[in-house]
């Protein structure tokens, strides 16, 4: 058992959560991912697009600074290029004194056409090409682009500085006269992004928590129907499973009563006859003749168990390929040898092979039956065994046919025919049907009877063919 130490929590208690609580838990990790993932991406996107936005402002800023005093004869070339001498210096000053009463600015710096700061609010910089990144001068001057840089210069009081550099020109030429270098306090923009953040946040946690009752009620009415459902379907499996039960023991019952009955009649006659032998000692002739009687009621209970404890034992088949047409072949030649009698059977099967894999010896006790129950219901008519090949349910297989011209089977008996112990015969077991269902159950395969437009039934097992288990 694993415990967490700084709760005490078990962890296999934190595992064991409902579907509703691990709902929740799930919801409450994805907006805590997608808040912690936006205050992560969002900081530099802002800090971009507003940089950006604050470099264009500058630039239309500066430019139109530019205008106005080249117009008012303050700024020109000439001024940019001489700005050593007095004149020039003051002009230049006039022009861009204005730029310090900017909130913000820190430090200004007028980068001349040979990339020297012509005028600055430091007046030791000027005549110098102090600068952090004259890279950007120079890009500034040959391809008039402003740029922005964060270079965290140390200013007291002052957190973080962004420097701009923005290029502007004069009328009458297509050149860069000079460059502007601004350095301005990232203040407002970080103050404004950690609002954006906030707002975000707060935009994603109204939103999650709305989106989350709207699912949870969605996800609890799912649950609780699936939970009902369950329930339902647990009941009404225990259900079924009573009533499967119930019908077990029913028909466990029912063969019970029908195998006492059976054996009930043969046993009364044996006791029957063994009190007549009693009071016939001195005739051994007739003490003969019961007890021959006494053993053909034996023989009979023992064919009667022996039929029981066949059907018992039908639990599982040792198959391996054969062919149906020659089993089905010799079948019918061993039925009417063992019968001792002319009945006539006769076969449908073609030479060609159909392979199945089987227990020859099951399924040839299921086609025996079958000709057997044929023969009964016809002793003086003529049994018709037929082997095709047939498909079921897009699976290749054989159809073995035994039908008879007998009297047929009611139709209420139609659901019985397959019981075991059920039968319409006088004498019979009821055993043989239901045995050689068991037998094409057992082979993956079915059994079915149907009454004869021309009179008599028909009883078909079907097995699949080797091709299908394939």
């Amino acid at each position: 058992m694993q415990t967490d130490r700084r709760f005490g929590l078990r962890m296999d208690d934190c595992m064991q959560l409902s579907d509703p609580q691990r709902f929740t838990l799930v919801s409450v990790i994805i907006v805590l991912t997608v808040m912690i993932a936006t205050g992560i991406a969002a900081p530099p996107f802002y800090r971009r697009a507003m940089t950006e936005r604050e470099t264009a402002v500058m630039q239309d800023m500066i430019s139109i600074i530019a205008r106005e005093e080249e117009a008012e004869g303050y700024l020109s070339a000439s001024y940019l290029a001489n700005y050593t001498e007095g004149a020039a210096r003051d002009h230049l000053e006039i022009s861009f004194r204005s730029l310090t009463r900017l909130p913000g600015f820190f430090r200004i710096k007028v980068f001349g056409p040979d990339h020297k700061i012509a005028w600055s609010d430091d007046a030791a910089l000027i005549g110098t090409a102090q600068t952090h990144n004259p890279q950007a001068v120079a890009r500034a001057f040959v391809e008039n682009l402003p740029s922005a840089f964060n270079p965290a210069l140390p200013v007291p009081g002052v957190e973080n500085l962004i420097e701009f550099y923005i290029p502007f020109r004069l009328s009458g030429s297509s050149a860069v006269a000079g460059v502007v270098s601004l350095y301005r306090s990232a203040g407002p923009i970080d103050a404004a992004i950690k609002q954006g953040v906030l707002l975000l946040w707060t935009l994603f946690g109204i939103g999650g928590l709305l989106m989350y009752v709207a699912l949870y009620s969605l996800f609890l009415a799912v649950y609780r129907s699936r939970r009902a459902i369950s329930s339902q379907f647990a009941t009404l499996s225990n259900t079924h499973e009573r009533l499967i039960q119930t019908e077990k023991l029913s028909a466990m019952g029912q063969m019970v009563s029908e195998i006492a009955h059976q054996l009930n009649n043969p046993l009364v006659g044996v006791i029957n006859l063994a009190q007549l032998a009693e009071r016939e000692i001195g005739n051994p002739e007739r003490v003969k003749e019961l007890l021959g009687q006494v053993r053909s009621a034996g023989e009979h209970c023992r064919e009667y168990v022996q039929r029981v404890l066949q059907l018992s034992q039908l639990n599982r088949a040792e198959t391996q390929p054969a062919d149906i047409n020659r089993l089905a072949r010799d079948t019918v030649a061993f039925f009417q040898q063992s019968l001792g009698r002319h009945l006539s059977v006769t076969i449908d099967a073609s030479a060609e092979p159909l392979i199945s894999d089987v227990d020859e010896n099951l399924v040839r006790n299921a086609l025996f039956n079958l000709i057997h129950n044929a023969s009964q219901a016809d002793p003086n008519g003529t049994v018709v065994v037929s082997v095709t090949p047939e498909q079921r349910d897009d699976k290749p297989g054989v159809s073995i046919a035994v039908s008879d011209r007998g009297p047929g089977f009611l139709p209420e008996s139609a659901d019985k025919l397959f019981t075991p112990f059920f039968t319409t015969q006088r004498g019979g077991t009821g055993l043989g049907l239901s045995i050689a269902q068991h037998i094409a159950v057992l082979h993956g395969g079915s059994i079915s009877a149907q009454n004869r437009p021309e009179g008599g039934a028909s009883f078909t097992i079907w097995i699949p063919t080797i091709e299908a288990a394939a």
